[in-house]
């Protein structure tokens, strides 16, 4: 019994577009990226606006505007206050940022381990970071009040210790601040670098356990090697972040109690809108922004030359 082979057909080649459809496709492709092409346009527009608003005396009583140069950038430099938040804020960045490494690698550690329930802790974990700041700094100011109102001053009082002022005691304001900082953005560092250990290779690691090295060794000699670029990565982000703190100290504090905690943004904030000096207080922000461009530029050279 014979079987018939059919006869192949021809396969039709697609028809090629015409020269109207190539022009409509990529006109359609360019609509398409406008959205991507319009916010860094109003973001450019916006910061070119308040350059230009720098370079005026602007007053929100009036509206009127007279251009003055150069001169708010002069007053900014020659402005005590300025210099004062300026170091308050960097001295904020060096606590925070130093602390929260320190309490993220240990929750890091603690959340790798291969305990029963650990899903559960690693979904705590991102608690904080999913509270609007404003509202944990809102919190954090009921559990500091001061007098037995406060949940830890209660504490303290039922241990019969002595209360603290916390928020409103010109030796605590400051760390009491880097307490909460720490509370809501710790954790997108320990994420970080719980990720970081999950990814690194167990040979090294294990070889070393074998060879009789204790864990604080194979820590300090091998994972935390291996950790630098989560570190790099997760520095970057909070000490832009940390520089850039407002929401946290304007719900607590407003920079009280006096100046003592009137960072860089709170004290542009007060100048552009309680005080109504626009001009003064952008010129503020864009000397933050200056401050920033710097630490970000020698990070980059410090990782580059890494």
């Amino acid at each position: 019994m014979s079987l018939a082979l059919e006869k192949p057909q021809r396969v039709a080649h697609a028809e090629r577009p015409s020269r109207h459809q190539r022009v409509r496709d990529v006109w359609i492709g360019r609509y398409m990226m406008l959205p991507a092409l319009i916010i860094p346009a109003c973001l450019a527009f916006t910061f070119g606006f308040g350059i230009f608003i720098t370079l005026n005396f602007w007053r929100l009583t009036t509206g009127r505007t007279r251009f003055v140069g150069l001169e708010n950038y002069g007053r900014v430099l020659h402005d005590n206050k300025f210099w004062y938040s300026a170091l308050l804020t960097l001295k904020f960045t060096t606590l925070d940022v130093a602390i929260e490494i320190v309490v993220a690698t240990l929750l890091a550690i603690a959340l790798n381990q291969a305990l029963r329930g650990i899903g559960v802790y690693r979904s705590l974990l991102i608690l904080p970071l999913m509270t609007p700041p404003v509202v944990g700094a809102l919190i954090w100011k009921v559990l500091f009040r001061s007098g037995t109102g406060g949940l830890f001053n209660f504490i303290l009082w039922k241990m019969h210790l002595p209360q603290q002022g916390f928020l409103g005691s010109p030796a605590e304001a400051l760390f009491s601040l880097v307490a909460i900082d720490i509370w809501l953005n710790g954790p997108f560092i320990a994420m970080i670098l719980l990720a970081g250990l999950q990814s690194l290779p167990r040979e090294p690691i294990e070889s070393a356990h074998v060879d009789g090295a204790s864990n604080w060794q194979v820590f300090w000699r091998i994972t935390l090697p291996m950790l630098v670029p989560f570190y790099i990565v997760a520095l970057f982000f909070r000490v832009i972040d940390s520089l850039n703190v407002f929401d946290t100290i304007y719900g607590t504090t407003n920079g009280g109690p006096g100046d003592l905690t009137r960072v860089l943004p709170i004290n542009g904030y007060e100048n552009a809108f309680p005080f109504l000096t626009l001009s003064y207080g952008l010129t503020i922000f864009v000397m933050l922004w200056v401050v920033c461009i710097l630490v970000g530029g020698l990070m980059y050279r410090f990782v580059k030359r890494e």
